[in-house]
């Protein structure tokens, strides 16, 4: 089946209330929503086009949300990861990820190291209340703001990284320790990062 792009998996998490969030989903086609999910887009006035998921956490009858729902019944896996892999098996290749940072650190890790997982798949980027989040292995370019505070995290100590546009440049380096990436800055309009393995960029919201 033909899914217009943009598309997004939108979790059941907190309703997102950032201004570049709401901006944001007025641009999408298509919503995959996982399980409860679904309840968040309904209130923010948008209608779900698929529902993936056991449906544990629905507040409706699956009847009253008159869009096609995919039971993914995998108790190994979590609902974002389950509906991750769906997505891979019905060959979407970008999407943007709402409502998995859900105000638990338990929950945002795992969203996190899912994503990385799965990253090499799909190009994806999360939207949270404070940032937008990818995860990357190769050059990328990002559109930025002056000033605009920037982090990078490695789980791979060996990762050598090498940037422009930011205020502490790498070159061809690696983090000497986890904070090592934390808390640069854009100089203008846009920096790129170009690392040997996979990084997670993390880009703070100004407004």
């Amino acid at each position: 089946m033909d899914y217009k792009a943009p598309h997004a998996l939108f979790g059941n998490g907190p309703e997102p209330l950032h201004s570049i969030i709401k901006e944001r989903l007025k641009l999408i086609k298509t919503f995959f929503c996982v399980d409860g999910g679904a309840d968040k887009l309904i209130q923010m006035g948008y209608t779900p086009d698929i529902i993936l998921g056991d449906m544990d956490s629905v507040t409706q009858k699956r009847e009253q949300y008159n869009c096609k729902i995919v039971p993914l019944e995998n108790q190994s896996q979590n609902d974002m990861e389950k509906s991750l892999s769906w997505c891979v098996d019905n060959g979407i290749k970008e999407l943007d990820l709402f409502g998995f940072s859900y105000g638990r650190d338990d929950q945002h890790l795992a969203s996190l190291i899912i994503m990385k997982n799965y990253s090499d798949r799909i190009k994806m980027k999360m939207y949270t209340e404070n940032s937008l989040i990818f995860c990357i292995n190769d050059h990328t370019t990002f559109p930025s703001l002056p000033d605009q505070t920037i982090s990078l995290i490695t789980l791979n100590r060996r990762t050598k990284i090498s940037t422009n546009g930011l205020k502490y440049s790498l070159d061809n380096e690696v983090l000497n320790s986890p904070g090592h990436g934390i808390s640069n800055a854009a100089n203008g309009t846009n920096f790129s990062v170009h690392p040997s393995d996979w990084v997670w960029v993390i880009m703070n919201y100004i407004q």
